[in-house]
């Protein structure tokens, strides 16, 4: 009889920290994605769901949700890979009047704190104006029932366009806890960065550029996965270089410490746009998912189109085509490596909420 509870934590003891450490399997023909799941509604008023392992291998999913006029970030956790999500806290909850808070983004350390990474903006007046632009992390040592503050990753007061937004953690290989986020320097330009802590996410380091510094575009939404296990990283994010959202990448070979080799990952067809991307390593074949309109017709901009992926079994040297993982109206979609041989694509959708749904990598 199929475990997948011990299939699981046989694939957390091949990897160690499955996230950041994955080992080359069979290998994989490019672009073979087969759905094996139908969608798992996590949250009808859910967004931008994320997720990650916990130490004994089930999973743990943050996101962003609505009660009338309050923003609540939630926690939900998955003891049978995502065939079905309970919802075990909430980190912070506030009005929508004077706070913006999401981009959930939780980990747990290898000692068992569990840490919560969001945006988390004042905001005052009718229009919504900002007054205050936080990356902030707050921490759980009761399994994500409930969440205290801990810290802030970076701050900044208004000064023209200057927000800071999606916030994503990895552990590096020596265990240095990493933040990578976006901070905008104008309507026109956008910069990505990463702060580490060597304390548990108690303290910061002062930043570290990934992308964008060297070039007008608005570098945003990065994503960040090991392409092997040597501390070579491929980093992903969306740009305005050529004038509408597309998707570039940079390569790390120090774990995240500096960055180049700029590269374009994928560009829409026909004039069209792609955004908002994530990467993962399946156990050897890397994943990248985005969101794009180049195949819906009436689409506003990439946000009311498809999610989709590309895959790569050469270390990102060349991709497969791309395969939609979710339908029009997907929103913010993320990846979690759930297994050897299946990733989850994370998405909200018009009319649905907030979503898991599995697929299989087929040799």
């Amino acid at each position: 009889m199929f475990n997948l509870a011990k299939t699981l934590t046989a694939g957390l003891a091949l990897v160690g920290l499955a996230a950041s450490t994955p080992v080359s399997l069979d290998k994989r023909l490019p672009g073979r994605v087969v759905r094996a799941g139908d969608p798992v509604v996590i949250d009808p008023t859910g967004n931008y769901i994320r997720v990650s392992f916990m130490n004994d291998g089930t999973l743990i999913g943050g996101y962003a949700a609505k009660e009338g006029s309050t923003s609540i970030l939630r926690v939900v956790r998955s003891t049978d890979g995502a065939q079905s999500w309970q919802r075990i806290g909430e980190v912070f909850r506030g009005e929508r009047a004077t706070h913006d808070i999401d981009n959930a983004m939780p980990i747990q350390l290898p000692g068992g704190r569990i840490l919560y990474a969001y945006r988390n903006h004042d905001r005052t007046g009718a229009e919504g104006h900002y007054t205050y632009f936080r990356i902030s992390v707050s921490y759980s040592d009761d399994g994500g029932a409930t969440f205290k503050y801990l810290s802030t990753v970076e701050e900044h007061v208004p000064n023209g366009v200057n927000g800071l937004w999606e916030p994503y953690l990895r552990l590096a290989r020596d265990g240095t806890l990493q933040c990578y986020y976006s901070a905008e320097n104008s309507a026109d330009d956008q910069d990505n960065f990463m702060k580490y802590s060597k304390d548990g996410g108690q303290t910061w380091s002062t930043w570290i550029p990934v992308s964008g510094g060297d070039r007008l575009s608005r570098d945003g939404m990065v994503g960040v996965a090991p392409i092997g296990n040597e501390g070579d990283l491929i980093a992903v994010f969306e740009h305005t270089r050529e004038g509408r959202f597309n998707v570039d990448y940079v390569l790390s070979h120090d774990d995240g410490y500096t960055w180049g080799e700029r590269g374009s990952l994928y560009t829409a067809r026909n004039g069209r746009m792609s955004g908002a991307p994530q990467v993962y390593n399946v156990w050897g074949t890397l994943v990248a998912s985005f969101m794009t309109n180049e195949d819906v017709e009436g689409a506003d901009g990439y946000n009311f189109g498809e999610m989709k992926v590309i895959t790569s079994v050469d270390h990102g040297k060349t991709w497969s085509g791309s395969v939609v993982t979710g339908p029009a109206q997907a929103h913010w979609p993320g990846l979690f490596n759930r297994d050897p041989t299946h990733f989850l694509a994370l998405y909200s959708r018009e009319g649905v909420g907030a979503v898991s749904q599995l697929y299989e990598l087929v040799n």
